[in-house]
């Protein structure tokens, strides 16, 4: 999945690109994750670049549970793991990271349905 995109970049234009849009979506993910949990009054750590850390933390998890396993599984596995690093690093408890994971979608959404109203694109498909 994530492995055949890798190998399809052959030259360095290629690979700057790829960079640039995985920073591009670790932002777009910080900024969400970071309203989401400053919504918790006993939220931890909840500087911009605390929750960048932990943003690109859970990036990592992906690829590397990606790696082994690409199933149904996977996205169990990450997301279970992406609960416990926002509840530690967050002290949110892990029921506050799953809220929050789930505000930081909802979020997300919205904004990206209004964008995409405004510029007359689509920038998500819901699955319903």
């Amino acid at each position: 999945m994530i492995f055949d995109i890798l190998s399809e970049l052959d030259t360095f234009e290629e690979i700057f690109w790829f960079i640039i849009f995985y920073l591009i979506f670790l932002l777009i993910m910080t900024i969400f994750l970071k309203l989401a949990i400053g919504l918790f009054s006993s939220a931890k750590n909840t500087e911009f670049g605390k929750v960048f850390l932990t943003s690109f933390v859970i990036t990592l998890v992906y690829l590397i549970v990606f790696l082994f396993i690409q199933d149904w599984v996977a996205w169990l596995i990450v997301i279970i793991v992406a609960w416990i690093i926002i509840s530690a690093v967050h002290k949110i408890g892990f029921l506050g990271a799953i809220l929050a994971t789930l505000i930081a979608f909802i979020l997300y959404v919205i904004v990206a349905l209004i964008i995409g109203a405004i510029l007359g694109i689509t920038l998500i498909i819901l699955p319903f």
